[in-house]
C-alpha cells in the first residue's frame, strides 16, 4: 500500500518523541517496577515456599506488590494505553489542516489509517517487551531464579495477549477518532466505552 511505512515512520517517531509517551511509560514502568519489586522481596524472604510452586518466575509478574501484580495492572490499565495513545490521532490532523495536505499527497486513505495503527501497536509492543525484560533482570538479580523454558513460554504467550488486548483498544480509539470532529469528544467517548465494558 503506498505510502504505509512514510506514515508508519512519521507516527512511530511522533510516538517516541512526545511528552505523552514519557509519561504514559514512566508511569507505567514505575508502578511495573515497583510491585514487581516488592514482590521480589517477598519471594527471597520466602524461598522454601519457592520450592514447592511450579513456575516460581512467573510470580514476579503474578504476585501482588504494594497495591497490585504487573498482570494485574496491564489487564486493568491496558486499555488507558490503546486509548491514550490514539484518541487524536485522526481529528488532531483534521483541527491542525494536516490531514488534507497528507491525502493530496499520493498516500491512500487507508494507508494513513493502517500507519497510525501499526505505528501505535509498534509502540505498545516495544514498551510491554522492555518492561517486562527489566522486570525479568530485576528478579534475576534480587531472587536469583532462572526462567525454565516452560516459563519464558508463557511470558512470551502472556506478551502477545496483551499486544492483542491493548491493540483492540488502540483500534476502537481511532475509530472514535474517525467518526467525532472534536478531540474532547472522541477522547470522553472512548473512555465512556472503556468504563462501561469495566
Amino acid at each position: 500500500m503506498q505510502g504505509l511505512y512514510a506514515v508508519f515512520k512519521k507516527e512511530l517517531c511522533d510516538h517516541f518523541s512526545s511528552y505523552r509517551f514519557v509519561i504514559l511509560f514512566a508511569l507505567i514502568a514505575m508502578v511495573s517496577f515497583i510491585s514487581s519489586y516488592m514482590a521480589g522481596i517477598h519471594m527471597k524472604e520466602n524461598l522454601e515456599a519457592l520450592a514447592n510452586t511450579r513456575f516460581p518466575f512467573l510470580m514476579l509478574f503474578s504476585s501482588t506488590g504494594a497495591l497490585f501484580s504487573m498482570v494485574q495492572f496491564v489487564a486493568f490499565f491496558g486499555p488507558l494505553i490503546g486509548l491514550v495513545l490514539a484518541f487524536d490521532s485522526i481529528n488532531r490532523e483534521k483541527a491542525h489542516g494536516t490531514l488534507i495536505k497528507l491525502i493530496s499527497q499520493p498516500i491512500y486513505r487507508d494507508a494513513v489509517i493502517n500507519g497510525k495503527f501499526l505505528a501505535g501497536i509498534a509502540t505498545i509492543t516495544i514498551m510491554l517487551v522492555a518492561i517486562v525484560l527489566v522486570i525479568s533482570g530485576l528478579g534475576l538479580v534480587i531472587v536469583g531464579i532462572v526462567p525454565g523454558i516452560e516459563e519464558i513460554w508463557r511470558l512470551f504467550i502472556y506478551l502477545i495477549i496483551s499486544i492483542f488486548y491493548i491493540s483492540f483498544w488502540l483500534a476502537v480509539s481511532i475509530l472514535f477518532s474517525i467518526s467525532f470532529k472534536s478531540i474532547a469528544t472522541s477522547a470522553l467517548a472512548s473512555i465512556a466505552l472503556w468504563i462501561f465494558l469495566k
